[in-house]
């Protein structure tokens, strides 16, 4: 079967006017470039040209297919150009879990839009899972994913980690501390998302490795509403940095937590042809801590 390589071979071959100055413009041996031409011939069952002293002389069979393969080369470029346009009018498919896409993906969407004007949809899942399987069914492209630790099928690259952080009244005696054991955090009436969610996993893992079994007191949906509870004095929760950073209520006191390390881990999975896309995107990401 005939490769594109050896058609493009031919005609640099035949504008050039000699094997010498033809191998020198693809960066390629004079011998290489020989083998890879009477490789064509052979596959063609035909003399392409005459070596002279004065370089190549085509025969007529090389005349038609020089025709050819100029016109094949140009319909080829032609398409792949075109096909650039329409990549350049797809959107780069996103998925992240909500927190992500609340709070870290504004700032990096906005950067990689002023340096590649590219155009993002962007879906929200509540699960790691769910954007796996998104990712694994072709819908998204790239995954802001939480403790997975990599695919088998997909590129992966380490976005940070964060700790969790204490959300508390702040008319609560445990908001006197700068720091809140997190055994101590666990003995008060808890709010805590609704499973299934990735920070409800995490926190559950976290609690089966120290044996606690925690008051809960509230389970909701929405992260607003957890807010909105913890200042009306129902109960405590905790929640990842980024998201905790962004309550500016005075009703409220933001504290770290103790013991144990608790933290969540963030990657991003993603198709490799977006690559160069996916970089920008982390290159926002905050420190690992």
């Amino acid at each position: 079967m005939l490769r594109l390589e050896q058609l493009r071979y031919f005609v640099a071959t035949v504008e050039k006017g000699s094997l010498n100055k033809a191998a020198k413009a693809l960066f390629i041996s004079q011998p290489a470039l020989t083998k890879q031409l009477a490789q064509l011939e052979k596959q063609l069952s035909c003399v392409l040209f005459h070596r002279r002293m004065t370089g190549i002389e085509l025969t007529e069979a090389g005349r038609f297919f020089y025709d050819r393969a100029c016109h094949i080369l140009e319909q080829l470029d032609q398409t792949v150009e075109r096909m650039r346009e329409y990549a350049a009018d797809t959107p780069l498919r996103i998925g992240a879990l909500p927190s992500i896409a609340n709070c870290y993906l504004p700032g990096a969407v906005s950067r990689l839009q002023r340096e590649q004007q590219i155009r993002v949809s962007i879906q929200v899942r509540d699960t790691t899972a769910d954007l796996v399987n998104l990712l694994e069914q072709g819908m998204i492209d790239v995954a802001f994913v939480q403790d997975l630790g990599g695919h088998p099928e997909f590129a992966s690259l380490p976005l940070f980690q964060e700790p969790y952080l204490a959300v508390l009244p702040a008319s609560h005696p445990l908001a006197s501390q700068e720091t809140i054991d997190f055994r101590d955090l666990c003995r008060e009436n808890m709010i805590l998302h609704k499973d299934p969610c990735d920070i409800r996993s995490n926190f559950r893992r976290h609690c089966n490795k120290l044996g606690i079994q925690p008051v809960i007191g509230l389970e909701v949906d929405f992260t607003h509403s957890l807010q909105t509870f913890v200042a009306k004095e129902y109960g405590v929760t905790f929640l990842p940095r980024m998201v905790a950073e962004q309550f500016h209520d005075p009703q409220i006191a933001i504290r770290k937590i103790g013991g144990e390390p608790f933290y969540r881990t963030l990657d991003v999975l993603y198709q490799p042809r977006f690559e160069k896309e996916v970089h920008v995107l982390c290159e926002t990401s905050a420190p690992v801590v």
